[in-house]
C-alpha cells in the first residue's frame, strides 16, 4: 500500500530542471462517452469518444532564493514553454520504484503565490501545464 508522500515530483521547463515540487495534481486521462438507445427498448448502447488529458498542477514552497528569479523568467513564457511533469512512485524507503508517469505540455500559468501581512501560512509557487501526452 502506497500513501500519496511515496511520490517523488519533478518538472522541466524548456529543456531546465526545476527540481522537486511538493504536490501535483490533475493529469487524469478522461473521454466523454455518449450513451444512446437504438429504439425497439433494445439495450442502451455506447458511442466511444476521444480521450483528453487535465491540466497538471504543480505546486511547492515558494523560497526566495530559488523561486524569485525562477518566477520572472518563467512568465514571460507562459504559454509558450514547453513542460514535463514526472510522478516517480517511491518505495517505504524512498528509493524508485517501478515507472514514473511522464506528462508533457505547455506551461499555461505561474504563480507566485499571494500576500498577507497577517498570514504564517507559507508562501506557494505554482505551476499549471496544459497537457497534451501523458506516458
Amino acid at each position: 500500500m502506497s500513501t500519496q508522500h511515496h511520490s517523488l515530483v519533478t518538472v522541466t521547463v524548456d529543456g531546465q530542471p526545476l527540481g522537486v515540487f511538493e504536490s501535483r495534481t490533475g493529469g487524469e486521462s478522461t473521454a466523454e462517452v455518449s450513451k444512446y438507445r437504438p429504439g425497439g427498448m433494445q439495450k442502451q448502447k455506447s458511442r466511444k469518444g476521444q480521450g483528453e488529458v487535465g491540466d497538471v498542477t504543480v505546486t511547492r514552497s515558494w523560497e526566495r532564493e530559488r523561486d524569485a528569479d525562477l518566477e520572472r523568467r518563467l512568465r514571460p513564457r507562459v504559454g509558450r514553454a514547453d513542460v514535463i511533469v514526472n510522478d516517480q512512485p517511491l518505495d517505504d524507503d524512498g528509493a524508485p520504484w517501478g515507472k514514473p508517469t511522464t506528462w508533457t505540455g505547455t506551461l499555461s500559468s505561474v504563480t507566485g503565490g499571494d500576500s498577507d501581512a497577517n498570514s504564517n501560512d507559507a508562501k506557494p509557487f505554482e505551476l499549471v501545464a496544459v497537457i497534451t501526452e501523458v506516458v
